[in-house]
């Protein structure tokens, strides 16, 4: 695979990537004791992920065709916060960049994904679409479910109730994670979609009904667990 790059094969390292964070994070979950865990995951993304959306590093110059974590690299960028400063950073709505990703369009914009579309516009709606993301390691072949829907905003939708999957599988078999490979990165599958423009708020994208659940949802845990 590494010659393959090397020799200017374009591969989608971003659906690996984002699998291999999934896993690691649920496993973190599922840990009685997760500062034993001896499980790796690129954890590098998820600091950089932080600080594009919540602004948890200074950023440096960066010049506009290298990766965009690259603005917070480096231990010297890193914001310090005690226990209240760091939820309220979190917490509070008015610290999100909520739509740091989109992409930038004068109005709402047809996508048709018919293989004949600019590569930023495919790769967006690769994005944007709810799939399950592959991932194999030796012997084991993981698959997560990627639902999109849940974090509309950050395209510039309106944020709904979400919904629970009918089929929540986890982990599958080489035939099948192919088939999900395929699925996901599909050139040619005829879809359309509208990309949205630009919200001037993004925060208040969202239903009566999505307010109200997720009240119902969080209650009280981001306070009453603060200390932990």
């Amino acid at each position: 695979m590494a010659s393959l790059m090397a020799n200017g094969q374009q591969v989608n390292l971003a659906i690996l990537v984002l699998e291999n964070i999934y896993d690691g994070l649920n496993t973190v979950e599922i840990s009685p004791k997760p500062v034993d865990m001896s499980h790796s995951f690129p954890i590098h993304f998820v600091y950089a992920w932080l600080a594009y959306y919540f602004k948890t590093r200074y950023s440096i110059w960066q010049e506009l065709c290298s990766p965009k974590m690259m603005r917070f690299s480096g231990e010297g960028g890193a914001r310090y916060y005690e226990p209240q400063e760091a939820h309220k950073q979190i917490h509070k709505t008015e610290f999100i960049s909520w739509v740091c990703n989109m992409l930038v369009k004068d109005g709402p914009f047809k996508f048709v994904h018919d293989g004949h579309a600019e590569e930023l516009n495919h790769n967006y709606f690769v994005a944007i679409h709810s799939s399950y993301l592959t991932l194999r390691q030796g012997g084991r072949f993981i698959i997560e479910p990627y639902s999109p829907h849940r974090f509309g905003r950050q395209f510039g939708y309106y944020q709904d109730v979400p919904r629970t999957l009918k089929y929540d599988t986890r982990v599958t078999s080489l035939e099948e994670e192919l088939r999900y490979w395929r699925l996901c990165a599909l050139s040619k599958s005829s879809s359309k979609a509208w990309f949205s423009c630009l919200p001037t708020n993004a925060k208040k994208l969202c239903s009566e009904a999505y307010k109200a659940w997720w009240v119902k949802v969080h209650r009280t845990f981001f306070m009453t667990t603060l200390h932990v």
